[in-house]
């Protein structure tokens, strides 16, 4: 029997904003954003029955390749479909809810701010370019944020953020229950933004996927963490902020709302949280 672990005993949960209104986007239906196009949809059905409006997004500007079949979410029938289109068809039709594809690349205009909606922006994109459009979704309001997911051959990582700035999380722990804001995923990693050499350890999904070099589960696993995250932020029983999986060694572990943890992360003292 497991020990609850003490960073997480010390957890607090994220506050949300007040909403009526829900806005899932996925950015990017490859590897990992394939596997999580499976359960936007329950997402959004969940929150619905709860009495919530929800719209859901798929942006991919690629079409679905041979090279993409088996290890990400399509089937033979797809190929020289776009990606974002096949996806929205499938789910949306299981679901009965009406799910939009974009098939251009994702500019920060598709994802707005407004007064009592909530917007969850999911990258699961693997380029700086594509992030650095992305992160553009946290400099005004605070009603979006941004799930990152990320991965190498066997390992990754799912980050959430809500800020763009280390200013802006000046007082993140002022009311001692709740945390009331998270870092973008580029504070917690920035070299997320920065261009990694193609070569055998750091490679695009697409070119490690032809080269045979990335895991068959570590997408899934990917896509599941987020969900997960995503299920427990809209419940306000989120007390994590990033996650890091290792599937070669069979690990997990996360970063915790702590002011300590989050201290550390942003590089300013705890009483800047309080």
């Amino acid at each position: 029997m497991s020990n609850l672990s003490l960073p997480f005993a010390a957890a607090v949960p994220i506050l949300l904003p007040a909403y009526e209104e829900l806005d899932l986007i996925l950015i990017g239906c490859g590897g990992t954003g394939g596997w999580l196009a499976v359960n936007l949809p329950r997402i959004a059905y969940l929150q619905k029955q709860a009495g919530k409006k929800v719209s859901v997004t798929f942006i991919d500007p690629d079409r679905v390749e041979a090279t993409n079949i088996p290890r990400q979410n399509f089937i033979p029938s797809d190929l020289g479909l776009p990606k974002a289109s096949v996806l929205a068809a499938r789910y949306g039709l299981q679901w009965g809810i009406e799910i939009s594809a974009i098939t251009s690349p994702f500019r920060v205009d598709m994802a707005t701010s407004r007064w009592k909606h909530l917007t969850i922006c999911i990258g699961a994109v693997d380029n700086p370019e594509a992030r650095a459009e992305i992160a553009k979704v946290l400099e005004h309001g605070k009603t979006t944020f941004w799930l990152d997911c990320g991965n190498h051959y066997e390992s990754g990582q799912v980050l959430l953020g809500s800020v763009d700035s280390e200013q802006k999380m000046k007082g993140a722990f002022c009311i001692p229950t709740f945390c009331t804001a998270l870092p973008s995923p580029v504070i917690q990693h920035p070299d997320l933004l920065i261009k990694q050499e193609v070569n055998q350890s750091s490679r695009s999904c697409e070119e490690a996927a032809i080269a045979n070099m990335q895991s068959m589960s570590i997408n899934h696993r990917i896509a599941d963490e987020a969900f997960d995250i995503i299920l427990r932020l809209l419940s306000g029983e989120l007390r994590r902020f990033a996650s890091y999986i290792n599937c070669k060694q069979g690990t997990s572990w996360s970063k915790f709302n702590t002011i300590e943890e989050i201290a550390k992360t942003i590089n300013k003292p705890k009483k800047y949280l309080c």
